[in-house]
């Protein structure tokens, strides 16, 4: 699709504020899907808004905010079969400002860009998840792998539906060794971690975790999707990091999704956890609850249906009522492959059904060709959708 940078940006600038509407809304959404960068435009933005403050809005208009942050969006645009359904926006008059934070997010967008819009060439094609700090990247292919901070890389053994022991993969541990859990596209792996807990981590997803427990509390890092069943020690906390949030339990069972830093979901089974987003006040939750924090938004506790929340853990994805342009994640992670639409109506189009792991996707397409009335096809790594 070959996006044009102002009009990116002003779609940004109505989400941020509030009056994007649903078409628009639904145009960026796939713009974030298909490009990496404009993915990456949009979260540093709603990330600086955050930091800025209410001021940062109308400053954003600022003649340097422009030079700034549309360095963000790649220049090179191939050629796509996607139809373009974006309006014709102007682009936004610049305003003035006495709002004194606005050099502050300013030189934060500066830095933004220098790490963007130098991303190696190729990242978004081969669909490589670039961590950062207490992530690695995730790649499309292969078997789940275990990466010791020594430098040592680990081909984990495929054992059906047992946790492999920490100890069956490292002699004698060194203390205050930490090591990567990566488990890539279309998989799903458990790991016995040190205390005795057990973790089923999701397919496009990691957990960073020490060799040995030793400190008061047990802290983990997480991206993307995992299941704990935490050992019970009244002595010390358990501790999962994800995003801004943080998970605190003693022993239970719970479901954490966090594929996004920007949308994290914790769905507790069993037990009692509480969650904190940075210093906030905490939120406890009981069993069959769930709390949903977004960027930008107040967190809520929710009631959630366990067999749609953890369908995963049995190969399953169970969706009702959701629209198209929300399964392009299921299918990123289970398939390595994007899913394209040639209008944005057809994204949000709501279809209720299952789609199963193991089994080939051109069956949950020919699935759709049959209940909706949709086209597909297959080039690489995208999957366009159309009407018959």
């Amino acid at each position: 699709m070959a996006y044009n940078d102002e009009h990116i940006f002003q779609l940004i600038l109505e989400k941020l504020s509030g009056e994007i509407s649903d078409e628009n809304r639904l145009y960026l959404e796939q713009a974030a899907r298909e490009d990496e960068k404009i993915r990456r435009c949009l979260e540093e933005m709603e990330d600086a808004s955050k930091r800025a403050g209410p001021g940062f809005m109308d400053d954003v208009y600022n003649e340097i905010a422009w030079s700034n942050v549309l360095s963000l969006l790649d220049n090179e645009q191939p050629p796509s079969k996607i139809v373009s359904v974006k309006e014709n926006l102007p682009a936004p008059a610049p305003k003035k400002s006495n709002y004194t934070n606005w050099w502050i997010a300013a030189a934060l967008l500066v830095a933004i860009s220098a790490f963007i819009y130098f991303l190696p060439a190729g990242t978004h094609s081969s669909f490589i998840r670039s961590f950062t700090d207490n992530k690695v990247s995730i790649p499309l292919h292969g078997g789940a792998q275990l990466f010791i901070d020594n430098g040592d890389t680990i081909q984990l053994p495929s054992y059906d539906n047992r946790a492999v022991s920490l100890t069956e993969l490292i002699q004698n541990p060194v203390a205050g060794t930490w090591a990567t859990l990566v488990v890539p596209v279309g998989k799903d792996y458990r790991m016995l971690l040190p205390d005795g807990s057990v973790v089923h981590l999701n397919a496009f997803s990691s957990l960073r975790f020490p060799t040995q427990f030793q400190d008061e509390a047990k802290e983990v890092f997480l991206s993307g999707e995992a299941y704990f069943s935490v050992a019970p020690d009244a002595q010390r906390a358990f501790l999962v990091h994800c995003g801004q949030i943080v998970v605190k339990v003693l022993g239970t069972s719970f479901n954490v999704k966090a594929y996004s830093d920007s949308l994290i979901t914790t769905s507790l089974v069993q037990g009692s956890v509480i969650t904190q987003e940075n210093n906030l006040p905490q939120m406890q939750l009981k069993p069959g609850m769930e709390s949903v924090y977004h960027t930008g938004h107040a967190s809520v506790i929710q009631n959630f249906d366990e067999n749609v929340t953890l369908a995963w853990r049995k190969g399953q994805y169970n969706y009702y009522n959701e629209s198209l342009g929300e399964l392009d994640a299921v299918i990123l992670h289970w398939y390595g492959k994007q899913l394209l639409f040639n209008n944005a109506a057809l994204a949000a189009r709501k279809i209720t059904g299952i789609i199963e792991r193991d089994k080939p996707l051109t069956e949950f397409l020919d699935g759709l060709g049959r209940t909706s009335g949709l086209a597909y096809e297959i080039d690489n790594d995208k999957v366009y959708l159309s009407e018959k």
